[in-house]
């Protein structure tokens, strides 16, 4: 009995997610331990249904028992949690991640209930705590991301200082990407964190100014719009440099969110700004294309092969070597003695 599969095991279901083929399936049955997984829609669905459960739990413990309802149902959650992930084997099924969750929190209200502190900073740290040990237990990359967003706002901090500390954890994420795991889960908690605390960052220090006037604004106001773009450059530069996704749809990000920060800065209606700034997304595009018809650095615009069937080429490959093969049987038209050509033995004639 294993707490969770082991790294080599979810390496084997997280190809089986990305190759569209079920565990069961050969011949990712054989290294994933007999772990039940499910595609994103029955995962959703099988997610919702588990906080449905863990509500329903929580009533009837709170007809039975009035008191400590909420350690009853907690603690009758995440029992019910651990026997699916230990002994039914199941993983990334979503049934399994609710219930833990649900029972966690409950018992983090529970704790909250019984003292007299003031109830958001304080409550945001017990609700994060239970997101970090759910995330961390089911190596879920959602549930330590709102760790860290409680985290953020248990610290109570002003706007500014919030989107700084946001700010501060996406760069350790993004430093972090560098080291290779074991675990494909633990890149996509960082790759979780890279694309989603820099839009909170912006999100938090944006949020007292409605509409800043940048042209009369002193130099902490300009910090709203330079700070994602200056992750939107370190994140650019990282991505490119590592071949990841996740630094790249961040660039992304944070470019909009400077754009959207300054766009009353030049003062023109909508829709000269967005017809000026299209020409220049526009020629920007095609500068680029241009640029990289010539790989540079392993980076092109065109395709690497020319032949249209490539893609077809790799998937029959691919389906030939994930197909398990049996020998070929040996003919059996041979037979010795009685031929009556050269006296070879052979039964043919000709």
């Amino acid at each position: 009995m294993t707490l969770r599969p082991t790294p080599s095991e979810e390496r084997w279901l997280t190809l089986a997610r990305r190759l569209r083929r079920g565990p069961r399936d050969l011949p990712f049955s054989q290294h994933v331990g007999g772990c039940r997984t499910a595609n994103l829609p029955s995962r959703c669905v099988f997610f919702v249904l588990g906080l449905i459960a863990a509500v329903m739990i929580w009533v009837v413990a709170a007809r039975l028992a009035p008191q400590g309802a909420l350690l009853t149902a907690g603690l009758v959650s995440i029992a019910i949690a651990e026997w699916l992930i230990l002994a039914r084997r199941h993983f990334w099924s979503g049934i399994e991640e609710a219930l833990e969750v649900s029972g966690l929190t409950l018992l983090a209200f529970e704790w909250l209930s019984h003292g007299s502190w003031p109830p958001e900073s304080v409550g945001a740290r017990f609700v994060c705590v239970a997101f970090a040990f759910a995330g961390l237990r089911l190596l879920n990359p959602l549930f330590t991301t709102l760790a860290v967003l409680a985290f953020v706002i248990a610290i109570d901090a002003p706007h500014l200082g919030s989107g700084l500390v946001c700010y501060g954890f996406g760069i350790a994420a993004l430093a972090a990407g560098g080291y290779r795991f074991r675990r494909p889960s633990h890149d996509q908690m960082l790759d979780w964190l890279v694309v989603v605390m820099p839009v909170a960052a912006y999100l938090w220090s944006a949020a007292p100014n409605a509409a800043t006037d940048y042209l009369h604004a002193g130099a902490s106001a300009w910090l709203v719009p330079i700070c994602p773009w200056v992750f939107a450059a370190i994140a650019l530069a990282t991505g490119l440099q590592r071949r990841a996704h996740a630094p790249i749809i961040a660039f992304m990000l944070c470019v909009a969110c400077t754009a959207y920060e300054l766009r009353r800065l030049t003062g023109l209606s909508l829709e000269t700004r967005l017809i000026v700034w299209g020409c220049f997304l526009l020629l920007g595009s095609v500068i680029l294309e241009r640029y990289l018809r010539e790989a540079r650095s392993g980076i092109t615009s065109r395709r690497l092969r020319d032949e249209g069937d490539s893609a077809g080429i790799l998937d029959i490959a691919g389906s030939a070597v994930l197909t398990p093969h049996s020998p070929p049987k040996a003919d059996l038209s041979f037979g010795g003695a009685g031929g009556r050509f050269g006296g070879g033995g052979a039964t043919g004639q000709y």
